[in-house]
C-alpha cells in the first residue's frame, strides 16, 4: 500500500534515508509496503493507520458495534479508509 507523506524540504533527507521515495509528477515523499510505519509517523497524514503493536493484530479486536478494529485514528462513527463502503 502506497502512503504520500507531508514532508517539509528541510527534512526530505531523514525521510529519505530512512526508505521513502520521490513522485516527481506530485512533488511529495512517499512509502509503499512498508513493514513498520513507526519511523514516519511524524510525516504521515492524519486518517493513515497508526504503528503496528506486535502483540495485538489489526482486526482482531471489535468494537461496540461489532466493527473490526482497523486501528485507524478516527472516532467510532466516522468511516476510515479500510471501512468506509462505497455506494
Amino acid at each position: 500500500m502506497r502512503i504520500n507523506l507531508t514532508t517539509p524540504f528541510s527534512e526530505k533527507d531523514q525521510v529519505k534515508a530512512l526508505g521513502a521515495r520521490w513522485d516527481a509528477a506530485k512533488k511529495l515523499w512517499y512509502i509503499q509496503d512498508v513493514a513498520d510505519l513507526e519511523p514516519f509517523q511524524r510525516w504521515m497524514p492524519k486518517g493513515t493507520p497508526k504503528e503496528t503493536v506486535p502483540s495485538k493484530q489489526v482486526g482482531s479486536e471489535t468494537g461496540p458495534a461489532g466493527v473490526a478494529d482497523c486501528g485507524c485514528d478516527v472516532l467510532p462513527w466516522d468511516d476510515c479508509v479500510h471501512t468506509a463502503t462505497t455506494q
